[in-house]
């Protein structure tokens, strides 16, 4: 604990609680770091190590914590979209008890899942502690073991393995939100892009140090979510034609720092702002969502519904070649979810004008015409839920329309047959 930063009242008070609480009594002058690990612990040790050479160079001490975290959950079943906010909210709820249990000066956030970073971010500030984030290379990752399993079961060949591969290996590739942290100052330079081998570690070491810079200057998160903060990073995410998604989870972090967010924010800031983002309504959402492109600005893309309740359904049948041409993917109950690899999994296959994906999850831009963070959302009985396979859908980007054949009467009916599976709350 770093009682320096403490008024007289308070260092004695911190003091006595260190002594009963058993922690150290040496070097209590040295900023007190804790890394909360929310990443696979395989993946992301060379990563902790070098965040603690870069605290204990620069004189801090460390305390390393390990939390669940929303990404390994969703790798064992895809339907976990269902419990997003209890993610969320035991992120929060961690982070401030780490904080206070161990008088912690300062918090590194090792990560690789956008809700967990979030949560533990909103944790951090609802206990004025500063914080850095290092992420965990790109959200690609994981995906050539699971290629390579496909490739291995016969589900795909090896070509193909090998085209999805170099698709997901492009710098494009990347998780928006931490481009996004990183351009309001919660990463150093550089470290949401994706790395390998060296390069990451000495950003892990570089993230280490400004953890014990931040902590001594009492750089606390309230001081970068500010007004003008807002406005700069939606420009910026819209103008570097990053997804869009990543802004809800920010929002909800500017919310609690009291800067608020209209719901039209987004939508206000596209027609100032150039970029790949249309603001998208019509007859098969019933509200509204958004639709991102990576390049030239796409026709009218029209077929029929192919409906997945979860993401594995779809990879399976992608992968198994049981999506014809001229078809809408929908992909419900993705709430909360980056469904980011099936889109560049079409991509890699080279069919991403014969396929079109719409989704109330999130999506970064790319060849594929995609509609995302479609409201009213899977877990609200209205249209999107109740599209159904064969229902012809019609994508116009050039007059921001999201359209299906089916007639209201017909989406009433099919709602009071619906069972809508409800948010889960865990926690």
């Amino acid at each position: 604990m770093n009682f320096n930063t403490l008024t007289p009242s308070a260092k004695v008070l911190k003091k006595l609680e260190s002594y009963a609480s058993g922690q150290p009594v040496t070097n209590k002058d040295e900023p007190c770091i804790a890394i909360i690990n929310a990443a696979d612990w395989v993946e992301s040790r060379e990563l902790v190590e070098g965040v603690k050479a870069g605290i204990k160079v620069s004189g801090g001490t460390v305390f390393v914590h390990s939390v669940p975290f929303f990404g390994y959950a969703n790798k064992i079943n895809p339907m976990t979209a269902k419990i997003a906010p209890s993610f969320y909210k035991n992120a929060v709820s961690n982070a401030g008890a780490i904080i206070k249990t161990n008088m912690i000066d300062g918090v590194v956030i090792v990560s690789d899942c956008d809700i967990t970073t979030a949560g533990l971010l909103e944790g951090c500030l609802q206990n004025n502690c500063p914080v850095m984030v290092m992420p965990l290379g790109t959200v690609a990752l994981q995906k050539p073991t699971q290629v390579a399993a496909r490739v291995t079961s016969g589900q795909i060949t090896s070509i193909q393995g090998d085209e999805i591969l170099a698709e997901l290996d492009k710098p494009k590739y990347q998780t928006s939100f931490f481009c996004m942290l990183e351009n309001l100052g919660f990463c150093v330079a550089g470290a949401s892009k994706s790395k390998r081998g060296g390069e990451i570690i000495k950003t892990a070491i570089e993230t280490g140090r400004q953890a014990v810079s931040v902590t001594s200057d009492i750089k606390h998160p309230r001081k970068i979510l500010t007004k003008s903060a807002l406005q700069g990073v939606v420009d910026f995410t819209l103008s570097q034609k990053l997804s869009i998604g990543g802004l809800d989870l920010l929002f909800k972090l500017f919310n609690a720092s009291d800067v608020k967010t209209p719901a039209d924010y987004i939508t206000g800031r596209i027609e100032k702002v150039s970029g790949n983002t249309v603001h998208v309504t019509g007859t098969a959402i019933g509200g509204s969502g958004y639709l991102q492109y990576s390049g030239n600005k796409p026709e009218t893309f029209s077929g029929k519904a192919w409906v997945y309740q979860n993401l594995e359904d779809a990879d399976n049948a992608l992968l198994g070649g049981s999506i014809p041409t001229n078809s809408v993917v929908v992909l419900q109950n993705c709430v909360g979810m980056d469904v980011s690899a099936f889109a560049f999994a079409v991509e890699g296959m080279g069919r991403a004008k014969e396929i079109a994906i719409a989704t109330d999850g999130v999506c970064e831009a790319s060849d594929v015409l995609t509609v995302t963070m479609i409201s009213p959302n899977s877990f609200e009985n209205e249209e999107f839920i109740n599209i159904q396979n064969g229902d012809k859908l019609t994508i116009d980007a050039n007059n921001g329309r999201f359209n299906s054949n089916i007639l209201q009467k017909e989406v009433k009916t099919r709602a009071k047959r619906n069972p809508i599976k409800k948010q889960i709350f865990l926690f």
